[in-house]
């Protein structure tokens, strides 16, 4: 073989190793970091995803808990990885929501620093009430706390979208009722349930089951629609127009991967969105599925950003010690 035919076999070779490299991803198991402790939706819905993304692409994607300081712990872990591809995560609607209450403290920025893949879904949230408030509607909820104003509520924590739902109430209607944080959603459907705390904004995917059980009194529904699951709860909008207030759980990764690996994590997710079973599964959790990806995602980030900023400012939020 002459020197000139040996060029062009070894550049040939060449050429097919790089395609062989480019069409590779993954060649390797991926970690899914989850910002929140396991069993709740966010963790629920990762592992749907991560379990079929696994199946589809022939390699593991191994969840990875890291909770902490309102999913800050885990997204900064998520925002610090390699961008290779080979970490992504679940990012929900905290990451547009801490920058106003962390603000100089944030250890991330929530739209230069990730790199948006599918937006899952949009939870909204109902608010409940202890069954010995005489309030069967919202307008007479309201009422109730203009008289009643030794009222609290309960959320899962600070600046969450339970405890920025009552915030927003307030607000517009000038009602008075003390915040109480706790630990989890479940510890605060108990306590409303007890008595020890009476009112709630709380996810459907915990709180309706409750209301149907009759264990608690549903009273209006976060979202703008009213929900299919209980088309009998009005909306906050039918009586604050406009009002809207949601938690939403999406895929994300660190901002600068690879084209290949954004193209094929994107492509991916966007199949296991579409698949009737993963449908199925997301009705059962009461989320409203969503399935928007790039420029679209990237947009709603940024308007998230935006909306919770004037509400935590006038509520007067901070982070916690």
């Amino acid at each position: 073989m002459t020197r000139w035919a040996g060029g062009i076999v070894a550049a040939l070779f060449g050429m097919v190793a790089v395609a062989l490299a480019q069409g590779a991803y993954p060649s390797r198991f991926v970690t899914v970091i989850v910002p929140f402790g396991a069993g709740g939706n966010s963790d629920v819905l990762g592992r749907i995803f991560a379990e079929r993304m696994g199946q589809r692409l022939s390699q593991q994607f191994v969840i990875e808990n890291r909770a902490g300081a309102g999913s800050n712990t885990g997204l900064t872990a998520l925002a610090r990885a390699t961008p290779d591809g080979y970490t992504i995560g679940i990012a929900t609607s905290s990451m547009t929501i801490n920058p106003h209450i962390y603000k100089d403290k944030m250890p991330f920025d929530p739209v230069k620093d990730f790199q948006p893949l599918l937006l899952i879904a949009k939870q909204p949230n109902v608010v409940v009430v202890n069954n010995s408030i005489p309030a069967k509607t919202l307008p007479e909820l309201i009422e109730f706390l203009k008289v009643n104003q030794n009222e609290s509520y309960g959320s899962s924590g600070i600046g969450t979208s339970l405890h920025l739902c009552m915030e927003m109430i307030k607000q517009q209607t000038g009602v008075k009722i003390t915040h109480v944080p706790n630990r989890s959603s479940a510890a605060v459907l108990q306590d409303v349930i007890g008595g020890h705390t009476r009112i709630a904004c709380d996810n459907t995917s915990t709180a309706l089951a409750q209301v149907k059980a009759g264990t608690l009194r549903g009273i209006a529904v976060s979202s703008l629609q009213r929900l299919p699951d209980a088309p009998e709860l009005p909306t906050i909008a039918e009586t604050l127009p406009g009002f809207e207030a949601l938690t939403w759980h999406s895929y994300v990764a660190p901002a600068g991967i690879p084209k290949e690996a954004l193209d094929k994590l994107t492509a991916e997710l966007k199949a296991v969105f579409a698949e009737a079973d993963v449908q199925r599964r997301l009705k059962e959790l009461s989320v409203a599925p969503s399935g928007i990806t790039g420029a679209e995602f990237h947009d709603f980030i940024k308007s998230e950003v935006v909306k919770w900023g004037p509400i935590i400012e006038k509520a007067g939020i901070t982070a916690p010690n």
